[in-house]
Order: C-alpha cells, then sequence, then structure tokens
C-alpha cells in the first residue's frame, strides 16, 4: 500500500534514516575491519577491485531504481505495471552481463580474477541488483525509511554470512558469495513487506513513462559510480594492491558522513517528488536538508588532519599507519561531494534529471584524464585523490549556480558555517593536546577522538 508522499514528514522519515544508516555503517566498518586485519592491504584491495567492478554493473539497475522510486511516488501513479517493467529490466540485464562475461573470460585472460571470483562477481549482480529495484521501489511508495532499514537487515545477513567464508579461508570469493547471499534473502523480505504484485495493465505505457526517465537516471548511475569507482581502478594499475587498501579503509573512516547526508536526502527525494507532482514549492525542505547534511564531515575532517596516521593504525592495524595522507584526501573531498547531495536528489524528485545526468558526465570527463596525469606522472595513490578533490570543488560550484538559476538561489545556510567554525575550533584543541598524549594504542587514540567530538558538539551547540 502506498502512502501520500507529499505529506511524507521530513523530520521523522530522516531521523529513522539516520538511524539505519548509522546502524548500517557500524556493521559495515567492524566488517572492514576484520578484511583488513584478515587479508591485510593486498587481500583487502583485491577484494575492493572485484566489488568495484561488481558494483559498477548493478548501478543499471540502480538508475532503473531511481526512476522507479521517481514514478511511483507521484501522488496517485499505480505501482504494479512499474514493478513489472523494472523485474523484467533487470532479468535481461543479468542474462546478458552474465553470458558476456563468462564468454570473455572463459576464451581471453582479459580478467585479473580467477573464475570462480567471475563467478561470484556476477552472482553479487544477480542479487545486489534485484535488491536495488525492489528496495527503491519500496522507497518510493513512501518508505523511505523503510527502505534504509531493509538495507540496514541486509548488512547485519551480509556480514553473518561472509564472516565464516573468511575465515575459512575463502577470501575474496567468500566474501562475494556472503554478500550476494545475505543480499538475496533480504531482497525477498522487501518484497514481501512491498505487498505489491507486477501487474501487465498499462505495461506499455508505463514502460514508455519509466523510460523518459530513466533514459537519464541509467546512465547518471553508471556514470556516477564509474566516477567513484575508477578511483580504485587508477589506484590499482598505478600503485597497486597495498594503495587500493589505503584508499578503501580511509573512505570506510568516513562513511558515517555520508550516511547521514544520504539519509536526509533519500526522504527528500521521495518527498520533492510528490510535492512536484501536486505543483507545490520544494525550496524550504532542500534548504533544512543542506543544513545538516555536512554535520558529521567537516569535524570528520579536521579530526583527520589532526592525527591521520593514528587514525590508521588504530582501526586497520599498524601496516596502515602509512596510509594516513589518503585518510585526510578523502575526507577533504568527501567535503563537497556531500553537500552536492540534496542538489542532485531535488532536481532528480522534480523530474529534471538531465542536469544531474550532464553535471556527472562533465565531472567524469574532466577527472579521467586529471587523474591519469597525476596519477601516472606524480603519486599513484595521492594523484588520483587530488583529481578527485579538484573535481568535486568544481562540481560543488555548478550545483550552487544551477540552484541559483533553478530553485530560487545559492543555498548556503547559517548552520553550515556554525558548523565549520565548530569544527575549527575542535582542530586547534586537538593539535594543541595531541604533543601532551602518546597514540602508541587504541585507547589514547579514541579517547582523543571522543574528546575532539565532545568539543565540536558543545561549541556548535552554542553558536546554534
Amino acid at each position: 500500500m502506498a502512502e501520500n508522499t507529499a505529506e511524507l514528514d521530513l523530520g521523522s522519515e530522516a531521523l529513522s534514516s539516520v538511524a539505519a544508516k548509522f546502524t548500517m555503517s557500524g556493521l559495515g566498518f567492524v566488517g572492514v575491519v576484520l578484511f583488513a586485519r584478515v587479508l591485510g592491504p593486498a587481500g583487502t584491495g583485491r577484494y575492493y577491485f572485484a566489488l568495484a567492478i561488481a558494483l559498477l554493473l548493478v548501478r543499471v539497475d540502480a538508475g532503473v531504481g531511481v526512476a522507479l522510486k521517481k514514478r511511483v511516488s507521484e501522488v496517485g501513479s499505480d505501482p504494479r505495471p512499474y514493478l513489472t517493467v523494472g523485474l523484467a529490466f533487470h532479468f535481461v540485464w543479468v542474462i546478458l552481463v552474465a553470458a558476456t562475461t563468462l564468454t570473455v573470460a572463459h576464451y581471453t585472460a582479459f580478467f585479473p580474477m580467477t573464475p570462480l571470483v567471475v563467478t561470484a562477481v556476477i552472482s553479487v549482480l544477480a542479487t545486489v541488483g534485484l535488491f536495488q529495484i525492489l528496495n527503491r521501489f519500496y522507497a518510493g511508495l513512501g518508505y523511505p525509511s523503510r527502505s534504509l532499514w531493509a538495507d540496514t537487515i541486509r548488512s547485519v545477513l551480509t556480514l553473518g554470512f561472509q564472516l565464516p567464508l573468511l575465515f575459512a579461508g575463502y577470501e575474496t570469493f567468500g566474501l562475494l558469495a556472503g554478500l550476494a547471499a545475505g543480499t538475496f534473502i533480504t531482497a525477498i523480505g522487501v518484497s514481501a513487506a512491498a505487498g505489491i504484485r507486477p501487474g501487465l495493465k498499462g505495461f506499455r505505457n508505463t514502460g514508455e513513462d519509466l523510460f523518459i526517465f530513466a533514459r537519464y537516471s541509467v546512465p547518471t548511475a553508471v556514470v556516477e559510480d564509474f566516477y567513484k569507482r575508477v578511483d580504485v581502478i587508477l589506484i590499482g594499475f598505478f600503485a597497486g594492491d597495498a594503495a587500493v587498501g589505503f584508499y578503501e579503509t580511509a573512505l570506510r573512516i568516513v562513511t558515517p558522513a555520508q550516511q547521514l547526508s544520504g539519509s536526509i536526502s533519500n526522504a527528500l527525494g521521495v518527498k520533492v517528488s510528490g510535492l512536484t507532482s501536486l505543483g507545490k514549492e520544494i525550496r524550504g525542505d532542500i534548504v533544512n536538508t543542506v543544513a545538516y547534511s555536512g554535520l558529521l564531515i567537516l569535524p570528520m575532517f579536521f579530526g583527520a588532519l589532526a592525527m591521520p596516521a593514528a587514525l590508521m593504525r588504530t582501526f586497520f592495524g599498524s601496516s596502515f599507519g602509512v596510509g594516513g595522507p589518503a585518510l585526510v584526501g578523502v575526507a577533504s573531498f568527501f567535503i563537497f561531494y556531500i553537500y552536492q547531495d540534496p542538489f542532485a536528489t531535488a532536481l532528480e524528485g522534480s523530474d529534471r534529471p538531465q542536469f544531474v545526468f550532464w553535471l556527472r558526465t562533465a565531472a567524469l570527463l574532466i577527472h579521467l584524464p586529471l587523474a591519469v596525469i597525476l596519477g601516472y606522472y606524480w603519486d599513484g595513490l595521492l594523484g588520483v585523490i587530488v583529481a578527485t578533490l579538484s573535481v568535486e570543488v568544481l562540481l560543488f560550484i555548478a550545483y550552487q549556480y544551477v540552484s541559483e538559476r533553478m530553485l530560487g538561489g545559492v543555498i548556503l545556510p547559517r548552520p553550515i558555517w556554525a558548523q565549520l567554525g565548530s569544527a575549527v575550533l575542535m582542530y586547534v584543541v586537538v593539535i594543541a593536546i595531541r604533543p601532551l598524549i602518546s597514540l602508541s594504542w587504541w585507547l589514547p587514540v579514541v579517547g582523543l577522538v571522543a574528546f575532539g567530538a565532545a568539543i565540536y558538539f558543545a561549541t556548535l551547540t552554542a553558536l546554534s
């Protein structure tokens, strides 16, 4: 049963979504810590290299899922034929990719992975792609926070399958197989929770309607994910598996900040779609979302800047300490990435996905040659990160320009400046205290992190 998305309570949905995302983030962080300690930098890098390929293929399904979410969230739409179109597309896509991949793997040495890992990659595509279709469809029915709790359950099941396989010595294959198993079970549960059966009535018109949006949302999803995943691929080519391990583990430290932003934007997209379908104003909800999207990334960046090596060593082991500069770089480009999210979500929710597509495509076209040049001629790890940072800054400026033209003006609300000031003060205090504390083991590191967080939130409360 679908809800009236135009009357969605953005605050309560965002709060529930944040709780789900943080739970998911905690589980994911525990997982990557265990993966890193068991596999080491090189083994961790091999897993994330294979996962990057699988998830790049999944983005086609994700793009269709975005289109489904948009269409079924429009007030008065019939969700049944949309579900039919989505499932039919997924089936055809998996068959096409599986046949092509297995043929190429059998007759060439193109894939730098064992046949078993290639099979696991296809399994991840089939299951995670199905989940993307069903869960975004479920969110579009008016349940954005419940869809994130479904994703949280998926994380629990996935980790439950992955760890026994990892400890049994299956390494990359075991982690991919565990992901596929946990995801498939969750997808079945989401289908049951949605309570909507596929229907053929209006199938042709629905397909055409979905295509109008999907012709931009699918390539946007592919371009956006390739833009993210290409960093891993380039770093692997230029600097090796260990550098990929540093990059991916650094990402996991700042993931909670992105989880917060994604939680709020997830509910925003559904509500904006409902409001737009009724011709109502959307700027107020966008301003509120932007104001709190970066609540965590600013203190995380300054915390990483204050003690990067200590954080990497504490969470992932002594061999990861040299990856400290990667943590600073990743945290810096995440600032600009996170503040773009509400704008992209609002544009897609208001039926203007073409602007997101063109901005993401332009970003990729700038990023690729810049990352290759800096990665090859300067530093295989940091060069790629600097290229990403440069492009994210340009994208942030571009979204503000689009906001000026289409959303009623530039959006830089006062809470952002309060957060920035609080984070800078936190950094100054931590830098002053750091020489007085030995950061050679985990307890003082965690204590200093907690102290810094207390300074940040106390200052932010005072300023607010």
